[in-house]
């Protein structure tokens, strides 16, 4: 059985909440990937997706050099340990419908899984 510390990215990139959508969008092109883990200091709070900054700035109007990552960040974070089994994480992301899971180690991330690396 294969657990998803096998299929993680890592080291996952962060930013700070403050910093604006169009900020995260220049550094998820710059890095190509399609998340970033949002911090409040130095404490993960939500997550930012090429998804969210469509359905939650661009389809709605919103100036994304005027619009703080926090006001639309997906929270609460959802994690699974690195040693959870691919299939345990799989239905755990369908169920909760999330492109994007966060991977810890005694409950400090470690990696970001998404979907199709678990189909691959």
């Amino acid at each position: 059985m294969q657990t998803i510390n096998e299929f993680m990215s890592s080291p996952v990139i962060e930013i700070d909440g403050q910093m604006t959508v169009e900020e995260a969008a220049k550094m998820m092109v710059e890095k190509k990937i399609g998340a970033l883990i949002v911090k409040e200091g130095e404490n993960p709070v939500g997550i930012i997706t090429k998804s969210d900054m469509v359905s939650k700035v661009v389809a709605q109007g919103k100036d994304s050099k005027g619009t703080n990552i926090s006001s639309v960040m997906s929270k609460p974070l959802l994690s699974k340990d690195q040693y959870v089994m691919r299939s345990e994480a799989n239905e755990f992301m369908l169920r909760n419908r999330i492109k994007y899971l966060v991977v810890t180690q005694a409950k400090k991330i470690v990696g970001i899984i998404t979907a199709k690396d678990l189909i691959s």
